[in-house]
């Protein structure tokens, strides 16, 4: 499939990638509901003090699950106030239990309201541009199938450090699964240590803060999105050891799949750059 205008959707994540921001603000000031929304919350948001208001506000909660990319949660009132009122590194806390980055990140950003969220005007300013951009790589993927993905895979890259981080993310490990030449419906089959183990062999965490590395392993899963080929893999990829069906013996990729193999190299899952606006 082809981007919007004639481009193929390589070149428009080229495009966009080089000047994601100013493109991402550009098409919110295009969106004249998008930017009531900003108007309101930059006018009411510092008059909210206590997790008790922020869930009473829909416009203004709209504008912070966004930042976060839960705007799916919005109408989970009771997981978000305990998100909002347990400590997050507790053991027992709802963040913990869920392990979800995205949860993890909005817990530790909101848990504390000695000093509210909102009280100064840069991480309000921030936090509309968390939003903002998380609503253009969303409404981009309208042009191409994964556009979006792609551009968040590379805001983020640099930020992982583990392959614990990068599993707990859907939005990057879909990315990260075109580095393995399995299809993701077929890598979701897998046992988590085997998707682990594949993964081991197929990425590099330690090359993710290289911007060329990030660029091919976003272009790859571009490539792999917009393909009409039928899927049947090349000779000698891991995806051609997989595609052996059923046999797990000799030379598949099941067989090198050792679960012994496999550590939980880390706990933290937390990644991103909203995080840092609280710290």
């Amino acid at each position: 499939m082809s981007g919007s205008i004639g481009f193929s959707p390589i070149s428009l994540y080229e495009q966009y990638a080089a000047h994601e921001t100013a493109d991402a603000t550009a098409a919110l000031k295009a969106d004249p509901q998008a930017s009531t929304l900003i108007a309101y919350f930059n006018k009411n948001a510092a008059d909210i003090t206590t997790p008790a208001q922020l869930l009473k506000n829909y416009k203004v909660l709209s504008v912070v699950l966004g930042a976060f990319n839960l705007q799916s949660s919005i109408n989970d009132t009771a997981l978000l106030k305990q998100l909002m009122t347990q400590n997050p590194a507790a053991k027992n806390s709802l963040s913990q239990q869920l392990a979800n980055p995205q949860y993890t990140l909005f817990a530790q950003a909101m848990s504390d309201w000695t000093t509210p969220p909102f009280a100064t005007a840069a991480t309000r300013a921030q936090l509309v541009q968390a939003y903002t951009t998380n609503t253009f790589e969303q409404n981009v993927n309208s042009q191409a199938a994964g556009l979006g993905n792609a551009l968040y895979f590379t805001r983020e890259a640099s930020s992982i450090t583990t392959l614990t981080q990068l599993q707990a993310d859907p939005n990057l490990l879909q990315v990260a699964v075109a580095t393995t030449g399995v299809p993701y419906d077929d890598f979701g089959a897998l046992e988590f240590n085997q998707q682990t183990a594949l993964l081991q062999q197929s990425i590099k965490v330690s090359q993710l803060k290289t911007p060329s590395y990030v660029k091919q392993i976003a272009e790859q899963y571009l490539a792999q999105q917009t393909s009409n080929s039928d899927s049947t893999p090349a000779p000698g990829t891991l995806a051609s050891l997989y595609s052996d069906g059923t046999d797990t013996s000799g030379d598949s990729v099941l067989s090198i799949l050792d679960p012994q193999s496999v550590s939980d190299d880390s706990n933290d899952s937390s990644s991103g750059s909203v995080l840092s606006l609280f710290a």
